[in-house]
């Protein structure tokens, strides 16, 4: 749960926590009022690189310019839905042995996924601001954006990497500081 809200404040730059179950998730871009059933194909993993993308000082403001475009009155589009199919491309792109070289040559794999997560989505957020695309274009676009991920991912990379470099970082008092709870807590509710 602690994560989820800290997706939630971090998206909405709320200093207010949130309930588990409830509309607001919806404004954020899940389906329903339980995000927790919108993970079910990536899990963990997809609210790990949210997470990621939102702490991460170099990517925050990207985040917030997506998360922006997403709730624009014609632009409009699932925020968290759309980062849910971007970590499932950047998964296949991983188990079709895509990524293999870039993860030998840094030496690790979860910064590279969690990178390319991040050149995904600038990319997305690119093409449909630029094209001013709708949730009408989503389909193809998705399809498109899957296929880069799997056959382009040195050009998503470095895409990334001038973009990050171009642009200043966010202060780190923006990424508020967290305090997790520990799993034996008596009070946390499991996701």
């Amino acid at each position: 749960m602690r994560i989820l809200q800290t997706i939630y404040t971090q998206l909405t730059r709320s200093r207010l926590s949130c309930p588990r179950y409830g509309p607001h998730w919806e404004e954020l871009g899940f389906q329903g009022a339980d995000p927790g059933t919108d993970l079910r194909g990536t899990g963990m993993l997809g609210l790990m690189q949210m997470l990621f993308f939102l702490l991460d000082t170099q990517t925050l403001p990207l985040a917030h310019d997506i998360f922006k475009l997403s709730q624009h009155e014609t632009q409009n589009f699932p925020f968290c839905i759309m980062s849910i199919n971007i970590t499932r491309m950047v998964v296949q792109a991983l188990r079709e042995d895509r990524l293999s070289r870039v993860c030998n040559r840094r030496r690790e794999v979860i910064a590279v996924i969690n990178d390319l997560y991040a050149a995904a989505f600038l990319q997305l957020y690119r093409v449909w601001k630029r094209q001013h695309k709708t949730i009408a274009d989503s389909a193809p676009l998705l399809r498109e954006l899957e296929l880069s991920t799997k056959r382009k991912p040195k050009q998503l990379l470095r895409a990334l990497q001038t973009y990050v470099s171009l642009r200043p970082r966010s202060s780190p008092s923006e990424a508020e500081e967290i305090n997790f709870m520990g799993i034996c807590d008596p009070h946390i509710e499991l996701v």
